[in-house]
């Protein structure tokens, strides 16, 4: 017996001198046990592959990564053609998770962009990084700080000496805290979207005083939410047909979205039988949206108009809080400018947007576009921003239509856009965070007064009514919030780690 002890405590004392000495390896750089947490930055098939199963491929298949490069927009004006890949990668890969069409310029897909748990992903060195050229180094850059924090950390260190003995376990149970569910998408690359949808997100407390999902702990992937298994995914991010969609059938992004009576969000509740039988043509969001922040918002300001009439984009800005447009809208915009539909169009409902007035030169060779600059949604042939600079002829800082459509690029006689004209269109980026509640928010949601009778809100005519369709009686009903049965429950908020 005694030497059954001995041959025992010698098995693991080498066993713990082993893992004390892996633990060093995994501390110094140890390529097989750093990548379990990633702390290099970097994928590697054969020890991420071993769980993740074909993850790689599709997040490089996703519509993050495969983006349009060649999708013009009315608030960047990129001309890829006139400009090139390399000048688009300069301006936007910060935004961007890497692969794809990065793949070329030594940017790889980094998952730490979205799965990096400590608050120490440098967002600001990579995009320097990519702004300077120094594609090769961005990724690396962006978890430097993350890297000596996650390979010094007592716990970690622990995790990483005990894999010698029990390789899986024990990593899975503390993966989730260097590697965990992405948490930081509004925070980081949509902290942009600030200019068109007013949304608080760039700062989390500001955000959950002003929306009722972030004050109950909603994260965006309850809602943006993907047929997930317990560890991998199919990484395409739950949209909708959102009109800024790659160039992939309607049907490719159906059902990703969650709506509000979903059985997993507030499926059951009714706000009484009037207000109900609205649901068939108004959209929840149109009566909890009813008031949007301006002025210096966290992450930047929002937009009001914007014109790159002279070379450069001049901004408007709304400098207070304002009530989005509510327009109809039936969710499929297609390739073309960001627009709404009529009362009469298919499946449309009553929806809020934020209208932003957009100018800027188009080369007048879309007749469409010819006959009607500012109200054609086609996106025409927009001309390059350095050739409106350059067609200023006088120097004085204001490109005219004489000047334009005099221009002549290559000197040989002939104007280049002689059709050339000013377009000023009324574009609208639709709206959906922001949610208020009874004591959430920047205002209480409509109620029948707010939409009916002479303190009505709603512009009837924009909607294509002579008059307010539910008259003067319609507006001393009053709405109760009633249920068939019991509330759902909502999504917890996760404690911090």
């Amino acid at each position: 017996m005694n030497r059954l002890n001995l041959l025992v405590s010698g098995v693991a004392v080498v066993l713990l001198v082993a893992a004390g000495a892996y633990s060093s390896l995994g501390y110094s750089g140890n390529d097989a046990i750093a990548s379990h947490y990633m702390t290099k930055g970097e994928w590697s098939d054969s020890v991420c592959g071993g769980c993740h199963f074909d993850v790689y491929e599709n997040v490089n298949n996703s519509y993050h990564v495969q983006v349009n490069m060649s999708r013009w927009s009315p608030l960047t004006n990129f001309d890829l053609e006139t400009s090139g890949e390399e000048e688009w990668v300069k301006e936007f890969g910060m935004y961007h998770p890497g692969g794809g069409p990065l793949a070329k310029y030594g940017i790889d897909i980094d998952c730490m962009m979205c799965h990096e748990k400590y608050g120490l992903y440098d967002f600001d060195a990579r995009a320097e990084a990519i702004a300077n050229g120094n594609f090769a180094n961005a990724n690396s850059l962006a978890v430097a700080n993350f890297s000596a924090t996650a390979q010094t950390d007592p716990l970690h260190l622990f995790v990483y000496a005990a894999n010698v003995l029990t390789p899986y376990p024990l990593l899975i149970v503390f993966h989730d805290a260097v590697n965990g569910a992405p948490t930081s998408c509004a925070q980081m690359c949509h902290r942009t979207d600030v200019e068109t949808s007013a949304v608080m997100w760039a700062d989390e407390e500001a955000f959950e005083e002003s929306d009722a999902h972030a004050a109950n702990g909603v994260e965006c992937t309850a809602c943006h939410h993907t047929e997930a298994f317990i560890i991998t995914s199919d990484h395409q991010i739950g949209r909708g047909n959102a009109s800024d969609s790659p160039d992939l059938p309607d049907s490719h992004y159906d059902d990703t979205m969650r709506s509000c009576d979903d059985a997993a969000c507030h499926a059951g509740i009714s706000h009484g039988p009037f207000a109900d039988s609205h649901m068939e043509f108004l959209a929840c969001e149109a009566c909890h949206i009813p008031e949007l922040p301006g002025g210096d918002l966290p992450g930047g300001n929002v937009l009001e108009s914007f014109s790159w009439q002279n070379g450069e984009r001049e901004d408007v800005y709304r400098d207070s809080d304002f009530q989005p447009a509510l327009a109809w809208y039936n969710g499929n915009s297609g390739d073309v400018l960001p627009s709404v539909d009529t009362r009469n169009d298919t499946d449309v409902m009553v929806t809020p947007f934020n209208n932003i007035t957009g100018t800027w030169w188009d080369a007048g060779t879309d007749p469409e576009v010819l006959a009607n600059p500012n109200t054609s949604i086609s996106t025409g042939d927009p001309i390059p921003v350095q050739y409106v600079k350059a067609a200023d002829a006088n120097g004085d800082g204001e490109v005219t239509v004489e000047e334009m459509q005099a221009y002549d690029a290559d000197g040989d006689g002939q104007a280049d856009y002689p059709n050339a004209v000013l377009r000023t269109v009324e574009l609208y980026y639709q709206v959906a965070h922001s949610i208020v509640s009874s004591d959430i928010g920047l205002a209480d949601p409509y109620t029948c007064k707010d939409c009916h009778g002479n303190e009505s809100v709603i512009d009837w005519a924009a909607l294509g009514y002579e008059q307010d369709p539910g008259g003067e009686s319609s507006a001393v009903k009053s709405i109760a919030v009633t249920y068939d049965r019991p509330r759902p429950v909502e999504v917890e908020r996760e404690p911090a780690l």
